[in-house]
């Protein structure tokens, strides 16, 4: 699959593509290999050799780490001389660029070097004017996550350990705006709602959030209470902001909206017919939605965003977009959250019924 992205080397923009590599490596010898090499079309080539032809940049000006960072933004894979690959990327690190994609965003930078700091996050985005680094994190299945646990369960305590190692990675940022971008596919046991996230970024920011069910909104209170497996509670006393670095808290996931929408179709029927569908009946409606908006597998990547309001740079209003996106904040005064934004794939679906918008948030 040819691939197009734009880097940045030196604090210059480059456009560099996948097949012009590989045109580019058929007229080239390889070089001596030292420690690094990738692979193109069956020939082991010197990363720094490739970048340099590529980008009419003489060696001694970028890193073999530059170069690593550039190949691998378009699919090639840097390995040492010992044969070992990098580490394959979590899903989530491609899903997020499947979102890039999709919604046009091509200023994207790998593993970029950020002034006065040792850390790389895993992406830059430049759009809109504005820039955001975003570091990744997929909640991937373990067996013991398999196993039957009695007791009670705290479910912010995993997304809470994600957000203070984001803290850290990003400690030396705090002038850039800076997105933690989660992805659970696997964890059963780890929700990745509106409410578990942000009542899990606000147990570094202040009085932790209780969700409403009647409005459908968050209010922020006094304490938080939760049981333990022994019995016992913790509580969550009300302290001054401290998580001023994340920006906000980005979800990328897949918005099934086929399975919604027959879903909708099912309870319809359903309600027309005064009683539930028979086992047939369902079956005989599946293979009928086959090829039609309601069809299951349809699916749209989007993402959720769950603003930090004590953020030192806040995340730009108009990034994230899209027409499955949402966004979540501060509503009506500062003690009460819900949606600030959805897009019209979301609107359209939700203005159907009070079904269609549970079954959205489902």
């Amino acid at each position: 699959m040819r691939l197009r992205k734009t880097i940045r080397l030196n604090g210059t923009d480059y456009q560099i593509d996948s097949e012009k590599i590989v045109r580019l490596a058929s007229r080239l010898e390889p070089k001596g290999i030292d420690k690094y090499w990738t692979k193109i079309q069956g020939r082991r080539f010197p990363p720094k050799q490739i970048v340099s032809e590529l980008l009419g940049v003489p060696l001694v000006d970028f890193t073999t780490m530059d170069a690593s960072r550039i190949l691998s933004a378009v699919g090639l894979q840097v390995q040492s001389a010992n044969d070992k690959p990098e580490p394959a990327r979590t899903q989530s690190e491609t899903l997020l660029p499947e979102y890039f994609r999709a919604h046009g965003l091509t200023d994207i930078e790998v593993e970029p070097a950020i002034e006065n700091s040792n850390n790389r996050p895993d992406y830059r985005l430049r759009a809109d004017g504005t820039e955001v680094l975003l570091e990744v994190e997929d909640f991937s299945a373990k067996p013991e996550d398999l196993r039957v646990r009695g007791g009670t369960y705290n479910p912010y305590g995993p997304v809470r350990e994600t957000i203070s190692a984001a803290r850290r990675k990003f400690k030396d940022m705090e002038e850039h705006c800076c997105c933690l971008v989660l992805q659970n596919q696997e964890k059963l046991r780890i929700g990745l709602n509106w409410q578990i996230v942000i009542g899990a970024m606000l147990s570094d920011l202040g009085p932790p959030l209780s969700a409403s069910t009647i409005t459908g909104k968050g209010e922020i209170s006094k304490t938080e209470h939760f049981a333990q497996g022994d019995g016992g509670t913790t509580e969550h006393m009300a302290i001054a902001p401290e998580n001023t670095i994340v920006s906000a808290i980005i979800v990328v996931e897949r918005y099934a909206i086929g399975e919604k929408r027959f879903r909708l179709f099912v309870h319809e029927r359903e309600q027309e017919l005064g009683r539930e569908l028979s086992v047939g009946e369902c079956l005989q409606s599946v293979e009928q939605s086959a090829g039609t908006e309601r069809e299951l597998s349809l699916n749209q990547i989007r993402v959720r965003v769950h603003e930090n309001p004590y953020a030192r740079v806040p995340l730009d209003r108009r990034l994230f977009r899209g027409p499955f996106d949402e966004r979540y904040g501060v509503v009506e005064d500062p003690n009460r959250w819900g949606q600030i934004y959805a897009g019209r794939g979301v609107a359209e679906f939700e203005r159907q019924s009070a079904a269609a918008k549970l079954l959205s948030r489902s």
